[in-house]
């Protein structure tokens, strides 16, 4: 059974308007949560935890999906019912600011807790994205998704800014989040007219798939590894960015909006070119070419002595990000083992959720520890450098071409 070319190209419309439509609830929650509880007084510790804690969820919540996948393979309830979870995020963040305290340490358990059946709705569209179009089309698909993300990303940044900006807490954030969840559930209604083809009947009844087996098959082990490093540089700054703009070059939430929406318009550009660098460099070279930008945003954002030039980083990261991201899926469906493929979905979601989670505990932990926050984004700018060089060895693995 295969799609039609008519049925590919629905697939792709209906993808492109449901990530557009999430992006009011990514923004909270991925870029204003962390933001919120750093101005509730949150640790530098307490704010790795917030990545770090959610990333072992989405791990161990990765290791499940091909048993959740086995009990429940069809697509509109698989997505669904985590999905739904998920959003409920929106709900919950702007009733704990009501609480007479420990308000950043709630918010914290909670999103944290959630991340548990996010992890569920990441696993089954990461299985099911590739049979949502043809085979040719699939750079294309993720692209156009980046892309649209970007544009979503941009837009909602701004938006959300001002609304933050503009009311005290904690209506400010009931009117955002409120908005940001009428949006998100209109998208995911959009998200359950997607009609990807079917599991192969037997991937709901085959053996659960050994990590003995997957590594046996030499390019799902080696992009495994290069998985693992590479996720592991690109996250651990993530919450020194945060404490770079906020604490030590005092941005508003505006200006931290505007750091945002160069990022994401960058990547909406950008994400337009993606498929045809890859049709003429192969994933590899771009994929190890957005590690070496994105270590340069690193080494921007250390550096940058206000808060323009930080718009610089976020284009230079928003570039390299849309490359990596597109290059990283294609890489995982063509280096899977065929017969293995859902198993090996759970085993690279698994091995990005748990560079998540390692590298922002991990650099968060020294930060507290008293490394200065430039210092630790200089590492990171090296650490993600390094997995780009790293990842060329792909160019000799069959599969990764």
């Amino acid at each position: 059974m295969s799609l039609s070319y008519k049925d590919a190209l629905r697939n792709e419309r209906l993808n492109a308007i449901e990530v557009l439509l999430a992006t009011p609830f990514i923004v909270v929650v991925t870029q204003y949560v962390p933001v919120l509880v750093t101005r509730l007084g949150a640790s530098p510790l307490l704010l790795g935890l917030l990545t770090s804690g959610a990333a072992l969820m989405l791990t161990v919540a990765s290791a499940l999906g091909p048993a959740w996948l086995r009990r429940v393979p069809d697509w509109p309830r698989n997505i669904s019912i985590p999905l739904l979870l998920w959003r409920s995020v929106l709900v919950w963040v702007p009733l704990l600011l009501f609480l007479p305290a420990l308000q950043a340490e709630a918010i914290v358990v909670v999103v944290v807790a959630l991340n548990f059946v996010a992890g569920f709705s990441n696993y089954t569209f990461t299985t099911f994205l590739s049979r949502m179009t043809l085979p040719d089309r699939l750079a294309r698909l993720v692209s156009n998704r980046w892309t649209m993300l970007g544009i979503g990303m941009a837009v909602f940044t701004v938006i959300l800014a001002a609304i933050l900006d503009a009311f005290p807490r904690p209506v400010n954030y009931v009117i955002a989040c409120a908005l940001s969840l009428a949006v998100s559930m209109i998208g995911f209604v959009i998200l359950r007219q997607v009609r990807p083809l079917p599991l192969d009947s037997r991937a709901a009844t085959r053996p659960r798939a050994r990590l003995r087996d997957l590594l046996a098959h030499p390019p799902a082990r080696d992009y495994l590894l290069i998985t693992l490093l590479a996720h592991t540089a690109v996250n651990a700054p993530g919450p020194l960015i945060t404490l770079q703009m906020v604490r030590v070059l005092k941005a508003t939430d505006v200006d931290f909006g505007w750091y945002l929406a160069v990022f994401w318009v960058s990547l909406a550009v950008v994400g337009l070119f993606v498929p045809q660098l890859t049709e003429r460099f192969g994933n590899v070279r771009v994929f190890a070419a957005a590690c070496a930008g994105m270590g340069l945003q690193m080494v921007i954002l250390a550096l940058a002595p206000a808060l323009p030039v930080t718009w610089i980083a976020g284009f230079t990261g928003g570039a390299a990000s849309v490359m990596l991201q597109v290059t990283a899926y294609g890489l995982m469906v063509q280096c899977a083992p065929p017969e293995r493929f859902e198993g090996y979905v759970g085993a690279y979601t698994a091995a990005v959720n748990f560079a998540v989670f390692a590298g922002p505990l991990v650099m968060s932990a020294m930060t507290d520890a008293g490394l200065p926050i430039a210092a630790g984004l200089l590492i990171a700018a090296v650490a993600r450098a390094g997995a780009g060089a790293l990842s060329l060895r792909l160019a000799t693995s069959p599969g990764a071409q």
